[in-house]
This record gives C-alpha cells, structure tokens and sequence, in this order.
C-alpha cells in the first residue's frame, strides 16, 4: 500500500511539471516585408522564448539564419526580379508548439536588364560562347575590337554568341574587358578574361547528388591536375575537404530536412587557374503529418446562379485564397472540418466564365475550379468618345470604358497604353508622342474581347506648326561700331545668311530660341550704309533684319 502511494505522488508530481511547461513561442516583428526589385537585402527582426527553424523560401531569395535558439534579427538577401512581373514568398518559422509567417513581395523593376553568365574565361584559342539576354528595354552590346557580337543590339530577350578571337604571337600578355549590355535606364555586364596560360580544368563525378529526407552522406569524385577550392552555398550542407591538390574524393554530408518541401543548392569547385564547375545537391521533403481533403474540386453552376457545399477535411487550420467578384464563400478560414458553401450570382452576359480559388493548409493546397454557362445578355465595351483630337505637342490623355466583361486594348505605335487590359468600367491612361511632322496623323485605340473589337476612338493628331520670330528686325548701329543682339523665338532650326561684310554674327546657326551677337564694324565712308541679316528655319520660314549705320 506505502509503494502504491509513492508511485502515486511521483506520478501527480511529473503530471505537474509538464502540465505547466511554457509553449515555444515565435513570432516575427511584422506581417509582410516588401524588397526592391532590383536586389535588396533587409533585416527582420525574429522573437522566440525557444528554439525555431526557418522553412526553406524561393530561390530568389536568401535567409540567414536558418535556425536557432531566443530572439534573432534576420538577414534577407533578395535577387533582382528579372521575371517580368511581381512575385510574392513566404517564410516560416517553426516551433515545437507554434508557427509564424512572414510575407515577402518582390514587384517588377520598371526597366530590367540581365545577361548570364556574367563572368567568361577562355585560352589563347578564344572561341564561341552563348550569352543569354533577359530584359524589358531596348539594348546595345559595347565589345572590344579583338571580341565580335552576333547581335549589336536588341529588345527584350534574346540569346546572342560572343566570339572571342585567338591572340596572336604579337601578344605577350594576357586580356581582360567588360563587354557591356546598355539602355538608356540600365545595363549588365559580361567579364570576359583571355589567358594565354592553359586554364586547368575541374571535373567532378557524379555533377549532382539526392539525399533522403533524413540526411546522409554521399561521395563526388574530383579530376583536375590543378590545386581546387569547394564551398557549399547552404550551411545545411558540409564537405569533409574544402581544399586540395590534383584528384580527391570529396564526402559532402547533408542534415535532415526539417520542411515538408524539396530543397535545392550548390557546390562550387574552383580550381587554381580560374576554372569554375557546380555539384548541384537535392534533398526530398520531409513526409508532412497533417491532411487535407477538399470535395468536390469543382463546380459547374447554371447561367442563373446557384450554391454548391464544398466539403473540407483537415486536422488543422485551413484558409481560401479567392479574389473574384461573381463568387462568395460562407466562410474563408477555419480550423479542422467544415463544410463551405460557394454561391455564384447570375451570368448577364451572353457567354461562360470560369473562374478558380486555392484551400490551403500550411503546405498542402488543392486547387478549386468553378464554371458557369453563358447568360442572356450579349458583351460590350463604349469609351465615352468616339473621336479625340490631340494637339501636336501630345501628351497624357484619359478615357472612360464601360463594359460588362473582360478587354484588352490596343493602339497605334506612336499611342503608349498605360493599361492593357482589364475587366468590367476602367479608366483608360495614355501617352501620345508629339508629332514632329507637319502633317497632320490619325490613329486608333480599340477595345477588344477574345480578338472581336467591341469599341474603337479615333484620334486625331494635328501637325507640327513651325514658329520663328526674331526681334527687334531693325537696328540703328553707331558710327564707331560695337556690339547688338537680336533675338530668335523659334521651334526648329535655323541659320544665318549675312549680307554684308561690316556685319558678323555669333552664332551662325541653332535650334529654338536663341541671343545672337551682332558685331558691327566702325564706319570709315561719310555715307550712311544699310546691311541685311537673314534668319532662315528649317521650314524655309525667313525674318529679315535691317541694320543702318550712319556717319
């Protein structure tokens, strides 16, 4: 009976301890942190009363730490956005007992320039290398003459081979340039160095490595006559040689993966002489223990609307992602099982939409997709003119679009859009470009829907109007001489034509408007004199001006 009673109050004494043990806690010190297109690189501040780890992000994006114990301040290193568009990633952070997430969003710089690789080595012989282009500008390729491009410009991407040329005996060392990639906003480089000393190459055996989620370690064999570096680009991976001399065998060691996604890095061998080659390493995910079940996946609704109930299987919480006018959800998040009811409005239009939504939970996700049959009511689009009449000086202009369905527009070349497409009434910015001709110009903006044109403004350009005027057109210039100024109000160029010997100007030609100097020689004659200076424009307007000097 005593043993019974011992064991009793040990038991009650353990339940205690762990029944009030603090949770792990971990927060982050905002919700959402945003990072400069063209390459950033910010500190976020991380609170815990324990130890964390970081999930594996985007490869755009590096964090360090990955994991530790307390408060932390962590260190977000972020790629330029070359893609094109905006892109959005999240961190998390884990206990034992609570997550946290912060939201990283990265927009579109608005020019991008980025050429791979960035860096090229050759021998004496040179040879052909491949250069890749990514970028939302007009460019030019700046090269040495002992370099030739097959492309000396470009929009947009591209690919392009650079040629580099052997060096010849006259050439007792080696070379070494950048050959630049250039816009008017941004540009890129490409360093290029010539050796005449052979550049000892590094090979390796196996180029890439998969591990187990539990973390192993595997071998690479390394083949070069050349002295060699290694270094691992992540700290989850380490390598029993970081340096040597000629062939080895390199043991590279991975720890367990503490996420439920697949991670990826590198290993990057260095030779001596300059000569670089990757070992690419690839985990598997760790096993994710929670569920989630989602029925059905789908939808079809007729053209009057309708509800459908969307069932939902979870051991944790779960949220939808939908953005969507026509669609309403009974509820957007929740914990554990639920049922959700999707409601769809009637369809006014006379043709189908679809639409589609994400449930997700932590890692797991299932996409949703919803349809819907045509309504009764044809598409259309109005602006709220038919015509539009610009001056030649151009400039911003906006228009107002009515429409019950999606669009996108499209215009003349010398009309810049700045909306392309949309859905439903917008308001329409546009840039005209000033017509540097006379002659007057007609163009069109058009709204269209799956290719049909639903809408069409034509603008009207008038031309450019050439001005010149000159001031004053006469002058009484003392006996003595001395000098005057004239002066020319004018858009377009102009010259000088000088009708008398006693009379110089500076300067003879120009642009726009301009103070000429009228230098006038003394007179020596008892007789007055008259002389003429003719300003001439481009358009072949003139203005005369009459100069008189008397005794």
């Amino acid at each position: 009976m005593r043993k019974l009673k011992c064991f009793m109050l040990m038991a009650a004494v353990a339940f205690a301890i762990v029944g009030c043990r603090k949770p792990v806690e971990v927060s982050f010190g905002t919700a959402s942190q945003e990072v400069a297109a063209l390459g950033d690189t910010v500190e976020v501040a991380l609170k815990s009363n324990g130890e964390w780890t970081i999930y594996p992000v985007a490869d755009w994006l590096v964090v360090s730490p990955t994991s530790g114990t307390g408060d932390a301040t962590l260190t977000l290193i972020a790629d330029a956005n070359t893609t094109g568009d905006s892109r959005t990633t999240e961190i998390v952070a884990n206990t034992k007992d609570n997550t946290a997430s912060l939201t990283i969003t990265q927009n579109m710089p608005e020019y991008f320039l980025n050429v791979t690789p960035k860096d090229i080595q050759c021998d004496a012989e040179g040879g052909e290398f491949a250069i890749s282009v990514s970028s939302n500008v007009d460019w030019t390729v700046t090269v040495p003459n002992w370099i030739t491009s097959s492309m000396a410009s470009g929009n947009g991407d591209a690919t392009l081979t650079l040629t580099i040329n052997p060096i010849q005996g006259e050439y007792s060392v080696n070379r070494e340039v950048d050959v630049v990639f250039g816009s008017q906003q941004v540009s890129d480089k490409v360093h290029v160095v010539q050796s005449i000393a052979v550049i000892m190459a590094i090979e390796l055996d196996p180029t890439s490595l998969e591990f187990a989620n539990t973390g192993e370690t595997k071998t690479v064999s390394v083949s070069t006559e050349d002295a060699w570096t290694a270094e691992a680009a992540a700290d989850w991976v380490s390598l029993s040689l970081t340096e040597g001399q000629g062939n080895a065998q390199v043991s590279v060691t991975v720890d367990e993966n503490p996420a439920y996604e697949d991670r990826q890095t590198t290993v990057l061998f260095t030779s001596a002489s300059g000569f670089q080659t990757m070992l690419v390493v690839k985990q598997e995910a760790s096993v994710d223990p929670h569920f989630l079940d989602v029925t059905p996946l789908a939808f079809h609704f007729p053209k009057e609307g309708g509800q459908g109930e969307i069932t939902i299987g979870c051991d944790t919480d779960w949220e939808i992602a939908m953005s969507c006018e026509w669609l309403t959800l009974s509820q957007t998040s929740g914990t554990g099982n639920a049922t959700v009811v999707l409601t769809a409005t009637a369809n006014p239009i006379a043709e189908p939409r679809t639409a589609g939504f994400v449930i997700k939970s932590g890692n797991l996700s299932h996409d949703f997709s919803v349809s819907q049959v045509a309504g009764d009511q044809p598409v259309e689009a109005n602006f709220n003119v038919d015509t539009l009449f610009i001056p030649a000086s151009g400039g911003m202009q906006h228009l107002e679009l009515t429409s019950n369905t999606a669009w996108e527009l499209e215009a003349s070349n010398w009309i810049t859009l700045l909306t392309g497409s949309g859905q439903g009434d917008a308001t329409i910015d546009m840039a005209i470009s000033a017509n540097a001709s006379t002659e007057g110009r007609i163009g069109y903006l058009s709204a269209k829907h799956l290719g049909v044109v639903l809408a069409t403004v034509v603008v009207v350009q008038e031309g450019k109007v050439y001005e010149l005027e000159v001031n004053p057109t006469e002058f009484e210039a003392r006996a003595e001489g001395g000098d005057y100024t004239i002066t020319i109000s004018s858009n377009q160029s102009w010259s000088l034509n000088v009708g008398a010997s006693w009379l110089h100007c500076e300067p003879m030609s120009g642009f726009g408007n301009k103070t000429v100097t009228v230098t006038v020689d003394p007179s020596m004659s008892m007789h007055p004199r008259t002389g003429l200076i003719k300003v001439i424009g481009e358009s072949g307007q003139d203005v005369t001006v009459t100069v008189e000097q008397h005794q």
